[in-house]
């Protein structure tokens, strides 16, 4: 973990309320699922940093996808080209890497894209599956569609790209194709990693699962980011946000 000051690069709309913010910044290598906490300087709002998920992390430069949610990452959007922020990181526990004989299948939703793609731009191969709610909501969809050996299957809720429906539809459509030991890696909201969970089960697949929660300290000093597991109460930003989807307490 290392905290310093970073130089904005980049910060532009990638897509609906989305936007792709790059930083020079030197820290140590990162694995795909880890996150920065992120603050503006110079100024007290909003009190406490912001996590996000890293994307990708390049001869200094990181970058950041992220979506235009509240006060704070509204004036994340609203930062320039040479205006510096705090960064705190790369902190938490990331994807395991698939194993030679697996086949590695990404799901992303909502706002889970960043750390799916940044392990499939990792691995370079197996299948991508990227939901949303309509064809305005994907970012980066040229970049997706670059990533060496990656199959990458598009679904919305309204029919405006790729196959109609949620993504988890379009993951049981996939396991049934593949005939070898299967890695599944998913982020995203609850209910689709709690059904990405019960395919990977049902198919007898291994599967990680990135999990979204509100942080404020992001290195398990507040205790606010707490998952139930099989294992008892564990928290997000230290022993996870990573963790195998089978030792999740999903509940009913």
């Amino acid at each position: 973990m290392k905290e310093c000051n970073a130089l904005v690069k980049d910060n532009r709309q990638v897509a609906q309320d989305t936007c792709l913010m790059t930083l020079a910044c030197e820290f140590s290598p990162f694995t795909p699922g880890q996150f920065l906490m992120l603050r503006l300087t110079g100024t007290c709002e909003p009190f406490l940093r912001r996590p996000l998920a890293v994307l990708s992390y390049r001869e200094g430069a990181v970058e950041l996808l992220y979506k235009v949610i509240g006060r704070g990452t509204s004036l994340l959007a609203g930062t320039k080209k040479g205006e510096e922020l705090s960064v705190l990181g790369p902190l938490g526990k990331g994807f395991s890497d698939p194993r030679p004989e697996e086949e590695a299948v990404y799901i992303a939703g909502g706002t889970g894209l960043p750390p799916i793609l940044a392990m499939a731009e990792r691995t370079g191969r197996g299948r991508l599956i990227i939901g949303a709610r309509t064809k305005d909501d994907i970012p980066l969809w040229q970049r997706m569609q670059n990533i060496g050996d990656v199959e990458v299957t598009t679904t919305t809720e309204d029919g405006s790209l790729g196959i109609r429906g949620v993504a988890t539809q379009a993951l049981g459509d996939v396991l049934k194709t593949i005939q070898q030991p299967c890695m599944i890696y998913a982020c995203g909201p609850a209910g689709m990693l709690k059904q990405a969970a019960r395919l990977a089960q049902d198919f007898g697949a291994r599967c990680e699962v990135s999990i979204e929660e509100r942080m404020a300290c992001g290195f398990g000093v507040c205790s606010a980011c707490v998952v139930r597991t099989t294992t008892g109460n564990q928290r997000v930003c230290t022993q996870g946000p990573v963790f195998d989807a089978s030792c999740i307490e999903w509940g009913q």
